[in-house]
């Protein structure tokens, strides 16, 4: 059962479960986030959790890390970067030694499903990328340094570091291109295909099922995955 109100460290006034139409920056964690979150009861504060970051587990483990327990903390470490998709951790954050991942990237679902078009979608999560990502055109997402997870598509044909979706969501953020579409979900735009290359070569037919299989990651990396797409 859900949470629906918590009192908690970071904020002076209680703290009611909600669902933001809106993309928002969380509070905690400082990553970008959509629907269900934490937000405050007065109306003057404009301050949000994600809700996994509002309810952190003080300790957490991962697939990815075999017999590895992950330790909540409340700040984030100057020049590290999350594990995942390669960002610097700023706010709330769980560590192992000198491994440290967002609440939000640690949570990421290890599968998504879609249907397009009586076309059924299967994204797993990898914790490299076998392929090229279809937005950086790369394996890597930091040359030698950091791999990356990626979400990968069964058929093989499309591959998205998580990292590169959390870049393509904040610009898309900061530029106003993010718009709610009529079933609820959250489309971006679709900046990936006009202003990115990455798309040169690819057969007209198959960009429909690019935007789909990246819009179901983009949801997924802002915390907004539908139930039925997780298996």
């Amino acid at each position: 059962m859900k949470i629906t109100e918590i009192n908690h460290f970071s904020h002076h006034h209680k703290l009611k479960l909600s669902y933001s139409g809106t993309p928002y920056q969380c509070d905690g964690c400082k990553e970008l986030g959509f629907g269900s979150c934490y937000q405050c009861n007065n109306e003057k504060c404009d301050f949000h959790l994600h809700e996994n970051c509002g309810v952190a587990k003080p300790i957490a483990t991962h697939s990815f890390f075999k017999n590895i327990n992950f330790k909540y903390e409340k700040k984030g470490k100057q020049g590290k970067t999350c594990k995942a998709c390669g960002k610097d951790v700023q706010g709330f954050m769980y560590k192992s030694k000198e491994t440290y991942l967002h609440p939000s990237c640690l949570e990421l679902p290890s599968t998504l499903n879609g249907n397009f078009n009586g076309r059924s979608l299967r994204l797993n999560l990898k914790v490299k990328a076998p392929t090229k990502c279809l937005i950086c055109q790369n394996k890597e997402i930091s040359k030698g340094k950091l791999k990356g997870w990626a979400y990968i598509s069964s058929c093989g044909k499309h591959c998205y570091h998580v990292g590169c979706v959390n870049n393509l969501n904040f610009e898309n953020w900061k530029m106003g291109y993010f718009n709610q579409s009529q079933s609820g979900g959250v489309t971006n735009g679709l900046v990936f295909e006009e202003n990115r290359g990455s798309s040169s070569g690819r057969k007209e037919n198959e960009r429909p099922l690019m935007r789909y299989a990246l819009n179901l990651i983009v949801q997924a990396v802002l915390g907004a995955v539908v139930s039925s797409w997780i298996s």
